[in-house]
């Protein structure tokens, strides 16, 4: 069991904020084309951490909306020869990141440090705000898995000492 100290300001570090807004296209009818703008590009950030808070915040967005952004990690990995793939591997599933707050987002540790993140805004979206912050705390192992360490060690020594008996 793993101790965290979420609570704790001093242990999160911000590493992304960042304003983004569509480009709206110049169009003559309505009817040329299927949307008024471009939609946001996705916005990266590189961290170490495997623990973040995501926030997304939109102006444009409708009061019932939920989805600010699709968090996916990035391994900078890749054993292919092939120059058809990007260095980037995308692990784990996307994380979907809520509007007007913070959301708490671990993603698995491959030990592979560091990575990317990546946020994708969904295409309906025509402004967003987001930040991302990383978990820069430690963490200490608890009690009970302390207990549990020192109960496998006298299991081995025991059977040690009872060898060839």
């Amino acid at each position: 069991m793993l101790v965290w100290d979420l609570a704790e300001r001093d242990n999160w570090e911000l590493i992304l904020s960042d304003r983004r807004t569509v480009k709206y296209l110049e169009n003559k009818k309505s009817t040329d084309l299927k949307y008024k703008y471009t939609p946001i590009a996705p916005i990266y950030a590189t961290t170490e951490s495997h623990t973040l808070l995501i926030g997304a915040v939109s102006n444009s967005a409708l009061q019932h909306w939920f989805l600010g952004a699709r968090a996916s990690q990035y391994l900078y990995v890749s054993p292919s020869q092939s120059g058809s793939f990007t260095s980037g591997v995308q692990v784990e599933g996307i994380k979907p990141i809520g509007l007007n707050r913070l959301t708490l987002v671990q993603f698995k540790n491959f030990g592979v440090t560091p990575y990317v993140l990546q946020l994708e805004i969904p295409y309906w979206l025509e402004d967003i705000y987001v930040e991302v912050w990383e978990y820069s705390g430690y963490i200490e192992p608890g009690y009970q898995e302390i207990l549990d360490r020192l109960d496998s060690i006298e299991t081995k020594t025991d059977s040690i000492e009872n060898y060839g008996t």
